[in-house]
Protein backbone atom coordinates (compact mmCIF):
# COMPACT_ATOMS: atom_id res chain seq x y z
CA UNK A 1 0.00 0.00 0.00
CA UNK A 2 1.29 3.44 -0.65
CA UNK A 3 2.14 5.58 2.22
CA UNK A 4 -0.02 8.36 3.14
CA UNK A 5 0.92 11.69 1.88
CA UNK A 6 2.25 14.27 4.25
CA UNK A 7 -0.56 16.71 5.76
CA UNK A 8 -0.52 20.16 4.44
CA UNK A 9 -0.58 22.77 7.41
CA UNK A 10 -2.78 26.01 7.02
CA UNK A 11 -1.93 27.22 10.38
CA UNK A 12 0.19 26.15 13.35
CA UNK A 13 -1.12 25.94 16.86
CA UNK A 14 0.34 24.94 19.64
CA UNK A 15 -2.16 24.35 23.22
CA UNK A 16 0.45 23.82 26.27
CA UNK A 17 3.00 21.70 23.98
CA UNK A 18 0.50 20.17 21.82
CA UNK A 19 0.93 20.20 18.01
CA UNK A 20 -3.03 21.60 17.31
CA UNK A 21 -2.00 22.79 13.88
CA UNK A 22 -5.14 23.32 11.76
CA UNK A 23 -4.69 20.71 8.47
CA UNK A 24 -5.83 21.19 5.05
CA UNK A 25 -7.71 18.12 5.67
CA UNK A 26 -9.33 19.47 9.10
CA UNK A 27 -10.42 22.41 7.25
CA UNK A 28 -12.10 20.41 4.35
CA UNK A 29 -13.72 18.81 7.37
CA UNK A 30 -15.25 21.62 8.69
CA UNK A 31 -16.38 22.63 5.57
CA UNK A 32 -18.39 18.99 5.29
CA UNK A 33 -19.81 19.10 8.48
CA UNK A 34 -20.94 22.93 7.65
CA UNK A 35 -22.32 21.29 4.70
CA UNK A 36 -24.22 18.46 6.08
CA UNK A 37 -25.38 20.97 9.08
CA UNK A 38 -26.69 23.41 6.43
CA UNK A 39 -28.69 21.12 4.03
CA UNK A 40 -29.97 19.35 7.57
CA UNK A 41 -30.85 22.86 9.23
CA UNK A 42 -32.50 24.26 5.64
CA UNK A 43 -34.80 20.83 5.38
CA UNK A 44 -36.60 22.19 8.42
CA UNK A 45 -37.21 25.31 5.89
CA UNK A 46 -37.87 24.16 2.40
CA UNK A 47 -39.66 22.03 0.98
CA UNK A 48 -37.32 21.26 -2.13
CA UNK A 49 -34.54 20.45 0.68
CA UNK A 50 -37.09 18.65 3.17
CA UNK A 51 -37.87 16.11 -0.08
CA UNK A 52 -33.81 15.29 -0.58
CA UNK A 53 -33.59 14.53 3.43
CA UNK A 54 -36.34 12.09 3.19
CA UNK A 55 -35.91 10.83 0.51
CA UNK A 56 -32.71 9.83 1.68
CA UNK A 57 -33.65 8.97 5.21
CA UNK A 58 -36.16 6.67 3.75
CA UNK A 59 -33.45 5.27 1.85
CA UNK A 60 -30.89 4.43 4.78
CA UNK A 61 -34.44 3.11 6.88
CA UNK A 62 -35.20 1.06 4.17
CA UNK A 63 -31.38 -0.51 2.92
CA UNK A 64 -30.84 -1.07 7.02
CA UNK A 65 -33.99 -1.51 8.72
CA UNK A 66 -33.27 -5.47 8.45
CA UNK A 67 -29.49 -5.21 9.62
CA UNK A 68 -30.76 -3.06 13.00
CA UNK A 69 -33.68 -5.11 13.73
CA UNK A 70 -35.15 -1.70 15.15
CA UNK A 71 -37.51 1.20 13.79
CA UNK A 72 -35.88 3.72 16.12
CA UNK A 73 -35.57 6.38 14.01
CA UNK A 74 -32.38 7.54 16.27
CA UNK A 75 -30.31 5.02 14.67
CA UNK A 76 -31.57 5.69 10.96
CA UNK A 77 -31.04 9.49 11.72
CA UNK A 78 -27.37 8.94 13.20
CA UNK A 79 -26.85 6.79 10.13
CA UNK A 80 -28.03 9.05 7.64
CA UNK A 81 -26.19 11.63 8.56
CA UNK A 82 -23.15 9.24 8.81
CA UNK A 83 -23.61 8.59 5.16
CA UNK A 84 -23.53 12.29 4.55
CA UNK A 85 -20.36 12.95 6.24
CA UNK A 86 -18.27 10.06 4.69
CA UNK A 87 -20.09 10.77 1.35
CA UNK A 88 -18.56 14.60 1.16
CA UNK A 89 -15.66 13.58 2.14
CA UNK A 90 -15.40 11.24 -0.71
CA UNK A 91 -15.82 13.66 -3.46
CA UNK A 92 -14.37 16.56 -2.10
CA UNK A 93 -11.06 15.23 -3.46
CA UNK A 94 -12.49 16.19 -6.74
CA UNK A 95 -12.92 19.92 -6.30
CA UNK A 96 -9.63 21.69 -7.32
CA UNK A 97 -7.26 22.67 -4.18
CA UNK A 98 -9.51 20.72 -2.08
CA UNK A 99 -8.41 16.88 -1.03
CA UNK A 100 -10.34 13.78 0.66
CA UNK A 101 -10.16 13.54 4.22
CA UNK A 102 -11.06 9.96 3.98
CA UNK A 103 -8.21 9.12 1.68
CA UNK A 104 -6.18 10.13 5.16
CA UNK A 105 -5.61 6.80 7.34
CA UNK A 106 -6.15 8.62 10.67
CA UNK A 107 -9.17 10.15 9.76
CA UNK A 108 -11.04 6.97 8.46
CA UNK A 109 -9.50 4.85 11.72
CA UNK A 110 -10.99 7.84 14.03
CA UNK A 111 -14.15 7.31 12.79
CA UNK A 112 -13.72 3.38 12.78
CA UNK A 113 -12.73 3.53 16.36
CA UNK A 114 -15.81 5.73 17.04
CA UNK A 115 -18.59 3.18 15.45
CA UNK A 116 -16.77 0.82 17.61
CA UNK A 117 -16.88 2.57 20.78
CA UNK A 118 -20.60 3.37 19.65
CA UNK A 119 -21.23 -0.63 19.37
CA UNK A 120 -19.53 -1.08 22.59
CA UNK A 121 -21.84 1.39 24.46
CA UNK A 122 -24.76 0.13 22.92
CA UNK A 123 -24.12 -3.17 23.69
CA UNK A 124 -23.65 -2.20 27.59
CA UNK A 125 -26.92 -0.20 27.65
CA UNK A 126 -28.35 -3.14 26.10
CA UNK A 127 -26.77 -5.91 28.04
CA UNK A 128 -25.50 -4.20 30.81
CA UNK A 129 -21.73 -5.57 31.26
CA UNK A 130 -22.56 -8.54 30.54
CA UNK A 131 -22.05 -7.89 27.33
CA UNK A 132 -18.31 -8.04 27.90
CA UNK A 133 -19.20 -11.88 28.01
CA UNK A 134 -19.02 -12.31 24.45
CA UNK A 135 -15.36 -12.22 24.90
CA UNK A 136 -15.64 -15.69 26.61
CA UNK A 137 -17.68 -17.83 24.43
CA UNK A 138 -19.78 -20.67 26.28
CA UNK A 139 -18.58 -24.37 26.29
CA UNK A 140 -15.10 -23.34 26.50
CA UNK A 141 -13.04 -25.22 28.86
CA UNK A 142 -10.97 -22.77 31.40
CA UNK A 143 -7.99 -24.03 30.24
CA UNK A 144 -8.49 -22.48 26.95
CA UNK A 145 -9.22 -19.32 27.85
CA UNK A 146 -6.03 -17.36 28.26
CA UNK A 147 -5.88 -18.81 24.37
CA UNK A 148 -9.43 -17.94 23.77
CA UNK A 149 -9.81 -14.69 25.31
CA UNK A 150 -6.87 -12.57 23.46
CA UNK A 151 -7.75 -14.32 19.98
CA UNK A 152 -11.94 -12.87 20.59
CA UNK A 153 -10.15 -9.28 21.58
CA UNK A 154 -8.23 -9.85 18.36
CA UNK A 155 -11.25 -10.64 16.56
CA UNK A 156 -13.74 -7.52 17.98
CA UNK A 157 -10.65 -5.22 17.30
CA UNK A 158 -10.16 -6.58 13.41
CA UNK A 159 -13.75 -4.30 12.95
CA UNK A 160 -12.71 -0.68 13.47
CA UNK A 161 -9.34 -1.90 11.49
CA UNK A 162 -11.12 -3.38 8.21
CA UNK A 163 -13.34 -0.37 8.70
CA UNK A 164 -11.00 2.02 8.36
CA UNK A 165 -8.55 0.48 5.91
CA UNK A 166 -11.30 -0.14 3.28
CA UNK A 167 -12.33 3.10 2.77
CA UNK A 168 -8.72 4.30 2.70
CA UNK A 169 -7.47 2.19 0.51
CA UNK A 170 -10.45 2.59 -2.09
CA UNK A 171 -10.30 6.55 -1.88
CA UNK A 172 -6.78 6.85 -1.52
CA UNK A 173 -5.90 4.63 -4.82
CA UNK A 174 -8.64 6.40 -6.73
CA UNK A 175 -7.50 9.82 -6.19
CA UNK A 176 -4.10 8.84 -7.02
CA UNK A 177 -4.97 7.49 -10.38
CA UNK A 178 -6.23 10.35 -11.02
CA UNK A 179 -3.11 12.25 -10.29
CA UNK A 180 -1.25 10.15 -12.17
CA UNK A 181 -3.71 11.32 -15.24
CA UNK A 182 -3.55 14.49 -14.23
CA UNK A 183 0.65 14.40 -14.81
CA UNK A 184 0.03 13.00 -18.33
CA UNK A 185 -1.79 15.59 -19.32
CA UNK A 186 1.01 18.37 -18.15
CA UNK A 187 4.03 15.93 -19.36
CA UNK A 188 1.97 15.39 -22.96
CA UNK A 189 3.76 17.75 -25.83
CA UNK A 190 1.53 17.53 -28.25
CA UNK A 191 -2.08 19.40 -27.80
CA UNK A 192 -3.70 15.97 -29.09
CA UNK A 193 -2.12 13.97 -26.68
CA UNK A 194 -3.37 15.99 -23.73
CA UNK A 195 -6.80 15.02 -25.02
CA UNK A 196 -6.46 11.13 -23.84
CA UNK A 197 -5.57 11.61 -20.44
CA UNK A 198 -8.15 14.80 -20.04
CA UNK A 199 -10.72 11.94 -21.16
CA UNK A 200 -9.64 9.78 -18.41
CA UNK A 201 -9.82 11.97 -15.74
CA UNK A 202 -13.08 13.03 -16.81
CA UNK A 203 -14.26 9.30 -16.77
CA UNK A 204 -12.25 8.74 -13.67
CA UNK A 205 -14.09 11.38 -11.99
CA UNK A 206 -17.85 9.84 -12.75
CA UNK A 207 -16.70 6.75 -11.39
CA UNK A 208 -15.25 8.34 -8.36
CA UNK A 209 -18.42 9.61 -7.92
CA UNK A 210 -19.68 5.75 -8.14
CA UNK A 211 -17.22 5.05 -5.86
CA UNK A 212 -17.80 7.43 -3.06
CA UNK A 213 -21.13 6.82 -2.64
CA UNK A 214 -20.52 2.83 -2.46
CA UNK A 215 -17.59 3.47 -0.15
CA UNK A 216 -20.37 5.61 2.44
CA UNK A 217 -22.96 2.67 1.84
CA UNK A 218 -20.49 0.02 2.85
CA UNK A 219 -19.20 1.93 6.01
CA UNK A 220 -22.84 2.77 7.34
CA UNK A 221 -24.29 -0.53 6.45
CA UNK A 222 -21.09 -1.96 9.04
CA UNK A 223 -21.66 0.26 11.01
CA UNK A 224 -25.08 -0.47 11.51
CA UNK A 225 -24.33 -4.25 11.50
CA UNK A 226 -21.93 -3.66 14.23
CA UNK A 227 -24.16 -1.34 16.25
CA UNK A 228 -27.39 -4.29 15.93
CA UNK A 229 -25.11 -6.75 16.69
CA UNK A 230 -23.91 -5.92 20.09
CA UNK A 231 -27.74 -4.60 20.86
CA UNK A 232 -29.25 -7.57 19.92
CA UNK A 233 -26.35 -10.13 19.60
CA UNK A 234 -26.54 -13.30 21.67
CA UNK A 235 -25.46 -13.25 25.54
Amino acid sequence: MAAEHAPTVLMHWSVYGQDMSVTKTIAVMWGVCAVVFSFLFLANFFKSVRRVERFLFDFIQDAFASSLHTKKTIWFSFLATLFLFIFFCNVSGLIPFSESPTGSISVTAAMAVLVFLLAQAVGVYCHGFGHLKALVPSGIPWPMLPFIIPLEIISQLARPFSLAVRLFANMFAGHSVMLIFLGLISAATFPLLKLLPFAGVVLLSMFEIFVAFIQAFIFTYLASFYISDAAHGAH
